[in-house]
């Protein structure tokens, strides 16, 4: 039995396959070049490579799309039909494939993590496990999941540095900012070219309100996280958030222009991004021209197909809808949310029953202009809504519409009520305080551009 290069056993002999398999891994963890590319480069080398085949499927479900299933599916029954030569580790990732591919994310994650029992050091596995705490909304294992692999890495072991940044990004999500933080820097010690441990640290400085420590720890180290780096969108929005915190409502809108959205996205996650800035800068009243129009266009397109598939993605869509305007569309996603809440199996069921769609309504009530029944269905799932996934940066935009609706409504109270939570953790926000004066004030502003989607 062969092993890798963190002392993992592999089944496979070919010394190619499995040195593609090494550099399919490495991109896959930094984000540059194409894995699944690599991968099949391996498999041409040797088709009976049951972890690439493995490999292969879990890579493609963590696109969170609908389009990748089916070629997902193929991976799986492949590596199935290669399970008389596999070992007990790679017929563990093929289960949690099958798992993926079935829509059933949390089993998934139980079968990686048996997988993890056993072998540790399984690159593939801690990252694939993470990215779907991630989607979860799963702070505890995102942090968790990590902490229990850790004592078997070390600076000697190839990718400690990867496990590093995951690590802060987990503690970062379970409010352990200092730990996060000092996390974050040690693994860029090790690999300063990595994107999420960059990105790590930037979520802990977001959620202290730290805007020009932010801006200057991405803007010094551009050269390290953005050429070429397939999550440098993500980064780049967290750059144009720190600027939003500032009030550089121009610079905010240069870097949606030239790196948050410059192009037809390819990923429903660069359209999360896109959609979230604008709402943002809908809430606060600044005129975003056409720019709902075309990330809507880019919306109708990916639904053709993602449509009820994951239901972050579909409010994200209908946040788009209603900036744009198009009610039709709007009613399309609540109606996917309901059909999809109504079924019976895959973890995209309760998200959608219990996060998805009222928030759907209450978003959709917020742009008729009853900003009480949005109050009525957004605030009762505010505090659950890491069930549907993302971070707490992301789904800071459900507190940030919950306040906006307070003003409108009329209850200043209400307003203040989140203002003084959101302060006390990001006492240094200048958006905090500026939303706080409003209060003294209560007269409610109106953004530009206001539309009425039914």
């Amino acid at each position: 039995m062969n092993r890798d290069a963190r002392d993992v056993a592999v089944s496979c002999n070919h010394r190619k396959a499995l040195d593609l398999y090494e550099t399919a891994l490495m991109q896959y963890h930094s984000y540059v070049g194409d894995p699944i590319a690599t991968i099949d480069q391996a498999l041409a080398e040797a088709p009976d490579f049951v972890l690439g085949h493995a490999f292969r499927a879990g890579v493609l479900m963590m696109f969170g799309e609908q389009r990748f299933v089916l070629e997902a599916r193929a991976s799986v029954v492949a590596a199935e039909n290669l399970a008389g030569q596999a070992n007990d580790r790679e017929c563990g990732l093929t289960r949690a494939a099958r798992r993926l591919v079935e829509g059933d994310w949390d089993g998934a994650c139980r079968v990686y993590d048996q997988v993890l029992v056993d072998e540790p050091r399984d690159a593939f596995a801690v990252q694939t496990a993470h990215l779907l705490d991630f989607y979860r909304g799963d702070a505890l294992n995102l942090r968790n999941r990590i902490s229990r692999v850790l004592p078997h890495w070390s600076a000697g072991v190839p990718h400690y540095s990867y496990i590093l940044g995951m690590h802060a990004f987990g503690l970062e999500e379970c409010n352990q900012y200092p730990q996060a933080e000092a996390t974050g820097r040690k693994a860029l010690e090790l690999q300063p070219k990595d994107g999420w441990a960059v990105h790590a640290v930037v979520h802990v400085m977001e959620m202290q309100g730290r805007g020009d420590e932010g801006i200057d720890w991405l803007e010094s180290r551009e050269s390290d996280w953005a050429p070429d780096n397939g999550f440098a969108f993500h980064n780049w929005w967290h750059l144009a958030l720190f600027n939003l915190d500032r009030q550089r409502h121009d610079r905010v809108l240069a870097l949606y222009d030239r790196q948050i959205f410059p192009e037809p996205a390819e990923f429903s996650l660069q359209l999360v991004d896109a959609t979230a800035m604008l709402w943002r800068l809908y809430l606060l009243g600044i005129d975003t021209g056409a720019r709902f129009q075309a990330v809507a266009d880019q919306w109708e397109k990916k639904l053709d197909i993602e449509r009820g598939y994951y239901a972050f993605n579909d409010v994200h869509a209908l946040l788009a809808f209603l900036g744009a305007g198009r009610a039709s569309a709007v009613r399309q996603v609540l109606q996917d949310l309901e059909t999809t809440a109504r079924g019976t199996g895959g973890s995209n069921v309760m998200m959608a029953r219990e996060v998805g769609l009222p928030l759907g309504r209450g978003f959709q009530a917020f742009a008729r202009g009853r900003y009480q029944e949005a109050i009525d269905q957004i605030e009762p799932v505010r505090d659950t809504a890491h069930r549907f996934g993302g971070s707490h940066a992301q789904r800071d935009l459900l507190t940030l519409t919950l306040i906006e609706a307070a003003f409108r409504a009329g209850q200043p109270n209400l307003a203040r009520h989140y203002l003084a939570e959101r302060l006390v953790h990001k006492p240094a926000s200048a958006l905090g305080w500026r939303l706080l004066a409003r209060t003294e004030g209560a007269k409610p502003v109106v953004p530009v551009a206001v539309r009425q989607a039914a």
